[in-house]
């Protein structure tokens, strides 16, 4: 099913974009696996172009698992972070690749330690890489913070780290990554039109948690895709009830709760990178 938007080719919704192995989606209430497909049977003379765009939406998946994985593990360590007893915390970066290399890997099959041995697009081992230096980089610049004593709240929480990494590694590949929400906090992560349409699915109760969805934008010969982000025990700290009631960062709670759509991971990438 396809449709026009704003001049744009809108490819169709499908549960799984994965092709070549499974994908294990870690969710609030457990594990999902989602089921391996095969790619359509393509039509005479467009099957080169048709597999450029299922390579893209690959690469453009799992550089969004990688950075919620990366969002995953500091939320993980919020209470080690937080704790103003303790000075020197042992969360180096060393330590985070090693909790992000195991989060990634259940989540998609692929070990970050091996690429080479992978089975990827053309490019994605090099933009998978390229997210695992920036993700670790940003996580030795916020030492100072995560080990400062008799501070309760050092300010390091998954959508900052997110914002840095993500703003980081646009600058670095040109790939564009961006966390968004309906009511962001942060200005800078309002919702485009085309985000708000699918923000808009994703906080319907009925849709399904494992659907992903992407266009590709004909003009500039890119994909953008939309990976779906669900609220923890640990999110609720700072966005679940009271609604309204300032949580510890300054900002008026949103009244969410566990499980519920909290936002997306908005990823824009040439086709064939």
């Amino acid at each position: 099913m396809a449709s026009s938007i704003h001049g744009r080719v809108v490819t169709v919704i499908r549960n799984v974009l994965e092709w070549v192995f499974p994908i294990l989606l870690v969710t609030t209430g457990g594990s999902t696996i989602s089921e391996a497909v095969s790619p359509p049977k393509q039509p005479a003379g467009q099957g080169a172009s048709l597999q450029s765009v299922f390579e893209t939406e690959q690469t453009a998946r799992l550089l969004a698992i990688l950075l919620d994985s990366g969002r995953y593990v500091i939320n993980e360590n919020q209470e080690l972070f937080d704790d103003p007893s303790k000075e020197h915390k042992g969360f180096s970066p060393e330590v985070f690749e090693h909790q992000l290399t195991e989060v990634f890997r259940s989540r998609s099959g692929i070990d970050l330690q091996d690429l080479s041995a992978a089975r990827l697009p053309n490019g994605g081992r090099e933009l998978l890489h390229s997210l695992l230096v920036v993700s670790k980089r940003v996580v030795a610049e916020a030492q100072a913070d995560i080990n400062r004593k008799d501070v309760d709240f050092k300010g390091f929480i998954p959508a900052v780290f997110g914002a840095r990494v993500a703003a980081r590694f646009t600058d670095m590949t040109g790939v564009r990554l961006k966390q968004t929400a309906l009511a962001p906090r942060n200005p800078s992560n309002a919702p485009d039109h085309f985000e708000k349409m699918v923000l808009q699915q994703f906080a319907d109760p009925s849709y399904p948690r494992e659907k992903v969805i992407s266009e590709t934008i004909a003009k500039s010969n890119s994909l953008r895709l939309m990976f779906p982000l669900y609220t923890t025990r640990q999110c609720l700290d700072c966005h679940g009830e009271p609604k309204g009631e300032l949580d510890k960062t300054g900002y008026p709670r949103e009244g969410l709760r566990l499980g519920q759509n909290g936002g997306a991971i908005s990823v824009v990438i040439p086709i064939g990178r």
